[in-house]
């Protein structure tokens, strides 16, 4: 009988491997920021919500979104480790990731409001608060994804092996 840890080892790793699983993280990613603007514009020009519980929600969502594609199609070889460690240190992260964008938002969503209101910046018919809501939320969505993909892929699927690529 193999544990895990045999499999995970046993596992040939190849050094397109890596670079396959960047790109299904990508599109991971790809997704859940078309769920997270979409429900943040939803919520704030649709409903009416205020930016941060908006932003909150809508990053919710899309983590919960994030772990499930992340564990079963980025990482499938640790879909039989223990569910409750790895979505564990996946919220962690991803809490500590919604503190700081949760703190950053609004301060960006102002700065860029008064950059669009004072040049007269236009884009269509969209109004400027339309258009800071998305730029902050672009500003601090590209930060946390560089921060959440180094932690998660070095802590949460830390077990995973990595490629290292042949030198000619």
């Amino acid at each position: 009988m193999h544990t895990s840890k045999q499999k995970l080892a046993e596992t040939p790793v190849t050094p397109t491997s890596e670079a396959v699983r960047f790109g299904k993280f990508a599109l991971v990613g790809t997704l859940n920021t078309l769920i997270d603007f979409g429900l943040m514009n939803l919520f704030t020009a649709g409903f009416g919500w205020q930016l941060v519980p908006s932003q909150a929600l809508s990053f919710a969502v899309a983590v919960i979104n994030s772990y499930i594609l992340n564990r079963k199609w980025v990482y499938p070889e640790t879909t039989e480790k223990s569910i409750a460690n790895q979505f564990s240190k996946f919220v962690i992260i991803n809490i500590a990731g919604l503190t700081l964008r949760t703190v950053t938002i609004s301060p960006l969503d102002r700065w860029f409001y008064s950059i669009l209101e004072t040049q007269q910046i236009k884009v269509g018919s969209l109004s400027s608060t339309i258009l800071s809501h998305n730029l902050a939320l672009i500003v601090v969505g590209v930060l946390i994804l560089i921060l959440n993909f180094l932690a998660n892929r070095f802590w949460t699927f830390g077990d995973v092996p990595r490629s290292h690529t042949k030198k000619p």
